[in-house]
């Protein structure tokens, strides 16, 4: 019988057929083989569910789900109702993982088992500086902003504090602080084995990062 998954992987979709296939492939790849990998096509209307439906065949830890649209925290609240693993990582469909990704963070894991919740920088594929919402017309680097693909934290951590606030824009950064403010207990790892893309246009992290909050002392996370 397999071993039961270390880490749920959380990646809510939507029109990402030709982008997609990076995605799930870095997963498959990683070094470390306890996931399972949950993914929701939040109504898309091009080949993202066939396509789906493909990877879900090809390996039994890839589990997916289609929905109506209601944008990516209905999505990602719906998958964490269905992790199983203690704990969570987030990974947006247009973007990958280093194949080094996932077991980096569990050897951090296990060497302090009294962090909730383990932060570390991207590396960015694409021009780093996105909008400052503190102040307009500035532009800051994306490490001064908050966002789940920089996180893997504990499952009952996120359950406790309500999972993702339903709204459409910044849900990734509200979860953070919802988690910093209750008192999880939070480590820093400089790696940079999250590949954040932002050289094409219709990126989801660019997209949401436009309306993240940067720290207002605005001193970089990493």
């Amino acid at each position: 019988m397999p071993a039961p998954p270390f880490f749920s992987i959380i990646m809510p979709t939507y029109n990402r057929a030709a982008l997609l296939g990076r995605a799930l492939a870095s997963v498959l790849a990683q070094v470390e083989s306890q996931w399972e990998l949950l993914v929701a096509d939040d109504g898309s209307t091009d080949d993202t569910w066939p396509l789906l439906c493909d990877w879900q065949a090809s390996d039994p830890r890839v589990r997916c789900w289609r929905h109506e649209n209601g944008g990516q925290s209905v999505a990602r609240n719906r998958l964490l109702a269905e992790a199983s693993a203690p704990w969570v990582a987030f990974l947006d469909s247009d973007d990958e993982f280093e194949p080094s990704h996932l077991a980096r963070r569990r050897e951090a894991i296990e060497s302090d088992p009294s962090v909730d919740m383990w932060m570390s920088p991207m590396r960015v594929v694409g021009d780093p500086l996105v909008p400052c919402r503190h102040h307009p017309g500035q532009m800051i680097h994306v490490d001064r902003c908050l966002g789940v693909g920089m996180i893997v934290v504990r499952r009952e951590a996120i359950v406790a504090v309500g999972g993702f606030p339903e709204i459409r824009y910044a849900e990734d950064s509200a979860l953070v602080k919802k988690l910093v403010v209750v008192g999880v207990r939070s480590r820093k790892l400089r790696d940079r084995s999250y590949v954040y893309h932002r050289d094409h246009a219709d990126t989801i992290t660019q997209n949401r990062l436009r309306d993240v909050s940067a720290p207002k002392n605005d001193r970089p996370l990493f």
